[in-house]
């Protein structure tokens, strides 16, 4: 059987749309997939749209971790995409096997990071990111695959989604994305956060037995952090995970470029662990921005409190205390434990962050040269609020 001059080889899957085939290329000699719409999808207006606005978002792509297209047509009264055929295993298989180890996990998180960045940069979000659209070749390139619902910028086009209209997969959509509200870039980037968050911990960060429950989850409750899950996890890790799973989308990454390169410096901290950490991205929101500077302030008034003592003694007492009690303490980015808590520390210069769902993380840097206890308080702000309030 053949498509336009391409020769069917055979069937490799199924989907919602259509049927992939590995097909042959006589004109070049080569293999390829050939993605043919369903018949039963040819009669849906809606379908055809989707399906040949794929091809155009890959049409607009060239990039080595993003399938390439060669050709669009139509035969035997419907449509075809000729594509790069791709000999490796979908990332939904390889979980499935379980055998990634942390440095393959990080390797696939940068390739499908950076991709996204390029796509993000020329107006594409892929709105469907999860590991059945994620291709690993047996040399271990990543190729991001299924634009059937990417939306793109393009204020000539015709808008196929209205604000209201969800489409994905709910288990790795954004909160914004399950609302069906309109979103941007930073929400393909949280779908990767749920995919590393799988890869790393074997389980997914939310679950529920029906629609309705996932979505719920997705949108109200806050993940278990992956150290926490398990403690062979490290902990800087676990922070830019759950960063990735932040539910507002100005307290994730805020590109693609910025998630790689974290998960790039993670990378290498754990090849050369005495390489010195450089200091954490700042937070985009002016809000976050304002805490962090009363942080500061407040840290250095800590000073006046500092018991006195002999500057050869190696250890300080911080006690920390916040309101409201429960916020999760991490110092030097290694939690810690809950408030009220009372920690001993080593002289020197620290950084300590305090997170409690709902409210404003707060941070700051300080510094203990003194032996003694050193009291912390910190008023959490509700997220609900404004600064000013």
């Amino acid at each position: 059987m053949q498509y336009g001059r391409y020769e069917i080889v055979k069937e490799l899957g199924k989907g919602a749309m259509g049927v992939v085939y590995q097909a042959h290329d006589p004109q070049l000699d080569r293999l390829i997939a050939l993605k043919v719409l369903r018949q039963d999808r040819v009669t849906s207006e809606d379908f055809v749209m989707r399906f040949l606005k794929e091809a155009r978002a890959l049409g607009w792509l060239s990039h080595p971790n993003i399938v390439t297209v060669y050709d669009v047509g139509q035969d035997h009264e419907t449509i075809y995409i000729a594509m790069e055929y791709l000999e490796g295993s979908a990332l939904n298989e390889l979980i499935k096997e379980n055998n990634l180890n942390l440095k393959e996990v990080m390797n696939i998180g940068i390739q499908v990071a950076q991709a996204l960045d390029y796509a993000h940069g020329r107006g594409i979000v892929h709105r469907d990111i999860k590991p059945s659209n994620i291709i690993v070749t047996k040399d271990g390139q990543v190729k991001i695959t299924d634009f059937g619902i990417a939306h793109i910028e393009d204020p000539a086009a015709h808008q196929q989604t209205q604000a209201g209209e969800i489409l994905g997969t709910p288990i790795y959509m954004s909160p914004e994305q399950v609302m069906g509200q309109s979103v941007d870039g930073r929400s393909d980037l949280y779908s990767l956060g749920v995919i590393i968050y799988e890869l790393v911990t074997g389980k997914r960060p939310f679950a529920g037995e029906n629609l309705a429950a996932i979505f719920r989850a997705v949108t109200t409750d806050r993940a278990v952090e992956p150290a926490e899950l398990d403690q062979s996890i490290p902990l800087s890790l676990s922070g830019l995970i759950m960063q990735a799973l932040n539910k507002s989308p100005d307290e994730r990454f805020q590109s693609g470029a910025q998630m790689a390169e974290c998960f790039s410096r993670f990378v290498a901290e754990q090849e050369d662990p005495t390489m010195p950490r450089e200091a954490e991205e700042k937070k985009p929101s002016h809000l976050i921005r304002n805490v962090f500077i009363a942080a500061i302030v407040v840290a250095l008034a800590f000073g006046v409190y500092l018991f006195t003592g002999s500057n050869s003694v190696v250890t300080a007492s911080l006690q920390v205390e916040s309101m409201p009690e429960g916020a999760q303490v991490f110092i030097d980015s290694a939690f810690k434990g809950k408030t009220p808590l009372e920690l001993d520390l080593p002289l020197g210069k620290h950084e300590v962050r305090l997170s409690l769902p709902n409210y404003y993380e707060w941070e700051a840097q300080m510094q203990l040269d003194k032996e003694g206890q050193q009291p912390l308080f910190v008023r959490l702000i509700s997220a609900e609020t404004t600064l000013e309030e």
